[in-house]
């Protein structure tokens, strides 16, 4: 079995290539591909290579490959546990578009929309919901002002443009890729030396254990140190340390909930995988 380390990833024929990749694996191509389809529409999507591949403005490619077809059954990875990744769309109107993630068949909306009252995020509304194969995907509605702009001029990239034809009601783009991270303050440092990254926002998060189970899914509590980050004003990067015990380790790429980050993509999708020692898994070799 190949490791999170040196995985080999199934290039894909490619023309142009996108700004960024967030490569992510899971056990059904098809079923993944029409999922997104369902959310950010059809025209924003393409099956090639055994792929499947969704692209969000500016030059954002969420790509899709299979799990290892070797029978042995996967559970998505805790959001909590070091690499797991999540996706989040950005909506304008969230209520709506949970509206319709409930009539989704196989859609899990998680909990309750919670809207920040106070710090760097004030007025962010969001919730989570698991895809019908389990993996986490959150919705995001920011206010006009977003908390932040009190103490810095910095922004996050929020000038995503959808599909026309993206069925999820008021969907605005995606919003961040959001990571579980080993070490907040290194795997920051490397995405600033070497990916030209600007930090937006930093904060702490507190939840107790009723809060996590009913938001989450998850039977911990603890304290979570959060950071924002924006690359090229293009992606936006939300980076979790969870201040929890018991946190599982990287999942190679062709494990289910198992992911690849490439930043300032080639043409052709990266080789192999490895993983760095904060918690990202980045094309290699990488540089700590």
């Amino acid at each position: 079995m190949t490791t999170a380390q040196d995985t080999p990833l199934t290039s894909l024929p490619g023309t142009r290539p996108p700004a960024h990749r967030i490569t992510v694996a899971v056990p059904d191509v098809e079923e993944a591909t029409a999922f997104l389809a369902e959310l950010a529409g059809p025209s924003a999507v393409d099956r090639d290579g055994g792929a499947g591949v969704v692209s969000f403005s500016p030059g954002i490619e969420v790509r899709l490959v299979p799990t290892a077809a070797d029978g042995i059954p996967d559970t998505p990875p805790r959001l909590v546990d070091i690499g797991t990744n999540h996706l989040c769309l950005r909506v304008g109107d969230i209520e709506a578009a949970v509206a319709h993630l409930e009539q989704l068949p196989g859609v899990d909306v998680l909990g309750d929309i919670i809207t920040i009252p106070e710090g760097p995020i004030r007025g962010n509304r969001w919730i989570y919901f698991r895809a019908p194969w389990g993996t986490l995907f959150e919705l995001q509605q920011w206010p006009d002002v977003p908390g932040y702009a009190d103490t810095t001029a910095e922004r996050l990239h929020h000038d995503q443009r959808p599909a026309d034809d993206a069925p999820l009601p008021t969907l605005l783009g995606l919003d961040h890729t959001g990571y579980s991270v080993q070490n907040l303050d290194a795997t920051i440092d490397h995405l600033v030396t070497h990916h030209r990254a600007r930090v937006v926002l930093r904060t702490e998060i507190a939840a107790d254990r009723a809060f996590m189970r009913r938001q989450f899914d998850l039977d911990v509590e603890g304290t979570s140190a959060m950071a924002m980050v924006v690359v090229d004003d293009a992606l936006n990067l939300e980076l979790f340390e969870h201040g929890i015990p018991d946190r599982q380790p990287p999942r190679s790429v062709d494990r289910l909930g198992g992911n690849l980050l490439e930043l300032h993509a080639q043409p052709q999708p990266a080789p192999t995988a490895h993983h760095a020692a904060f918690g990202l898994t980045l094309p290699g070799p990488v540089t700590t």
